[in-house]
Protein backbone atom coordinates (compact mmCIF):
# COMPACT_ATOMS: atom_id res chain seq x y z
CA UNK A 1 0.00 0.00 0.00
CA UNK A 2 1.18 3.49 -0.82
CA UNK A 3 0.38 6.33 1.58
CA UNK A 4 0.44 9.64 -0.30
CA UNK A 5 0.55 13.26 0.80
CA UNK A 6 2.55 12.49 3.94
CA UNK A 7 3.68 16.11 4.14
CA UNK A 8 0.14 17.53 4.39
CA UNK A 9 -0.76 16.51 7.94
CA UNK A 10 0.90 16.79 11.32
CA UNK A 11 3.23 14.05 12.55
CA UNK A 12 0.72 12.86 15.15
CA UNK A 13 -1.99 12.51 12.53
CA UNK A 14 0.34 10.63 10.21
CA UNK A 15 1.36 8.25 12.99
CA UNK A 16 -2.26 7.63 13.98
CA UNK A 17 -3.22 6.94 10.35
CA UNK A 18 -0.26 4.57 9.90
CA UNK A 19 -1.17 2.61 13.02
CA UNK A 20 -4.77 2.31 11.81
CA UNK A 21 -3.56 1.24 8.37
CA UNK A 22 -1.22 -1.36 9.86
CA UNK A 23 -4.06 -2.82 11.94
CA UNK A 24 -6.26 -2.93 8.83
CA UNK A 25 -3.55 -4.70 6.82
CA UNK A 26 -3.07 -7.33 9.54
CA UNK A 27 -6.75 -8.01 10.14
CA UNK A 28 -8.54 -7.58 6.82
CA UNK A 29 -6.14 -8.28 3.96
CA UNK A 30 -4.39 -11.38 2.71
CA UNK A 31 -2.29 -10.16 -0.22
CA UNK A 32 -0.83 -6.82 0.88
CA UNK A 33 2.81 -6.30 1.67
CA UNK A 34 3.01 -5.62 5.41
CA UNK A 35 4.99 -2.39 5.00
CA UNK A 36 3.11 0.71 3.82
CA UNK A 37 5.22 2.94 1.56
CA UNK A 38 4.98 6.64 2.42
CA UNK A 39 5.34 9.11 -0.46
CA UNK A 40 5.32 12.88 -0.87
CA UNK A 41 5.33 14.23 -4.41
CA UNK A 42 6.00 17.80 -3.23
CA UNK A 43 9.23 16.99 -1.40
CA UNK A 44 9.91 13.72 -3.28
CA UNK A 45 10.15 11.83 0.02
CA UNK A 46 9.81 8.10 -0.53
CA UNK A 47 9.51 8.28 -4.32
CA UNK A 48 12.90 6.66 -4.93
CA UNK A 49 12.12 3.94 -2.39
CA UNK A 50 8.81 3.27 -4.15
CA UNK A 51 10.55 3.11 -7.54
CA UNK A 52 13.18 0.68 -6.24
CA UNK A 53 10.52 -1.47 -4.57
CA UNK A 54 8.47 -1.73 -7.76
CA UNK A 55 11.61 -2.48 -9.80
CA UNK A 56 12.63 -5.21 -7.37
CA UNK A 57 9.19 -6.83 -7.21
CA UNK A 58 8.80 -6.86 -11.00
CA UNK A 59 12.28 -8.35 -11.48
CA UNK A 60 13.83 -5.26 -13.09
CA UNK A 61 16.30 -4.77 -10.23
CA UNK A 62 18.34 -7.65 -8.90
CA UNK A 63 19.83 -7.29 -5.43
CA UNK A 64 23.18 -8.84 -4.57
CA UNK A 65 23.42 -11.16 -1.58
CA UNK A 66 24.50 -9.19 1.46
Amino acid sequence: MVVTKIDKGRCGTLLQNLLSLQALIQSQTSSCFPQPLMVSSLNFWGVYLLRCFVAHITGRLQLANT
